[in-house]
């Protein structure tokens, strides 16, 4: 299945199976693996010998499907203009006003090189609120150019780019709030656990979610609390929404079966000697703690418990 997958079209499938081989490859350096080892299992099962120890489930984070997809657009319409329209003397800005499909770029371009061709040459010390502006509206779209003037005026090499910077994105990024919601999902009710730890390791491929984002999602969002006896005494806390959290209905905590997550941050890709980060967040309600010695984590966040309460902090490196 794994070998299918690697093999397909479809690159979402591709990365989680090479997800899956380098979880693997982690794994076994410490520990016998099994992979999917019956209908109850999580993704890998640990043993020593034949000692059942640990099980662990992978999962992978890419970019929210409407992101990705703009991200793409707008790169497709940046590359498009580059390979089509040569720098003279001005530069080009685009920005989306309205996209209903995607337009025609040999007609496009076509208009883009005859509105650079009607430009005057840059006047010496032109202000940026003076730079001139097009708008090319089609039925399909309405794109706003804004043309920055070249500092120095030399032909263009066949690579040079003409467009500055590519349209903004305008949709709205919630990693941690994805992320919470997938690990959730895997957080364990549905594997036979043998009374013994499990885990989650997440592949991060999603550009945008940083180490922030996972401590949101895994132990609750930033808030301030404001004693209303005492207005001015401001309290930075976390909301009671993470996957780790306490609550009403989980007064000894949420979702004890996942011992721990391990984050991938970036993933890792058969194309590069570049080792992703493996970092290693603990439950601190969980019922069995992961063993230590099965991954060595390159920063590790650990429950401490004191009189007034248990806290998260980085273990010393």
């Amino acid at each position: 299945m794994v070998l299918s997958r690697l093999q397909g079209e479809d690159d979402i499938g591709v990365l989680q199976a090479v997800d899956e081989l380098y979880a693997h490859d982690l794994l076994s350096r410490t520990c016998q693996v099994r992979y999917e080892e019956d209908d109850h299992s999580p993704d890998f099962r640990l043993y020593r010998r034949s000692d059942y120890i640990a099980g662990v489930e992978l999962l992978t984070l890419f970019m929210e499907k409407e992101f990705s997809s703009e991200i793409s657009r707008n790169d497709a319409l940046v590359r498009g203009i580059d390979s089509r329209v040569r720098p003279d003397k001005w530069y080009v800005l685009p920005e989306i006003n309205d996209w209903k499909r995607q337009p025609s770029l040999k007609n496009l371009t076509r208009w883009l090189r005859e509105e650079i061709g009607n430009l005057a040459d840059p006047a010496p010390g032109l202000a940026q609120s003076d730079y001139p502006c097009v708008i090319y509206s089609t039925p399909e779209v309405e794109i706003e150019f804004t043309f920055v003037p070249r500092r120095r005026v030399t032909s263009p090499t066949e690579r040079e780019p003409i467009v500055v910077a590519g349209p903004i994105v305008t949709k709205f990024v919630a990693s941690d709030r994805r992320l919470r919601s997938a690990v959730s999902q895997k957080a364990g009710s549905r594997y036979e656990h043998r009374e013994k730890p499990f885990a989650i390791m997440i592949s991060v491929r999603d550009t945008l979610c940083d180490t922030e984002d996972v401590i949101n999602a895994l132990y609750g969002d930033d808030a301030i609390a404001i004693s209303l006896t005492n207005p001015g005494v401001a309290t930075p806390v976390r909301r009671r929404n993470g996957v780790f959290s306490i609550s009403a209905a989980h007064p000894e905590g949420r979702n004890r079966r996942l011992s721990c997550v391990f984050v991938l941050m970036r993933g890792w890709l058969p194309v590069t000697q570049e080792v992703p980060a493996l970092l290693r967040f603990d439950n601190p309600w969980a019922e069995f703690p992961f063993p230590d010695d099965v991954l060595v984590p390159a920063k590790h966040l650990v429950a401490r418990t004191h009189q007034s309460g248990t806290h998260m902090e980085w273990a010393p490196e």
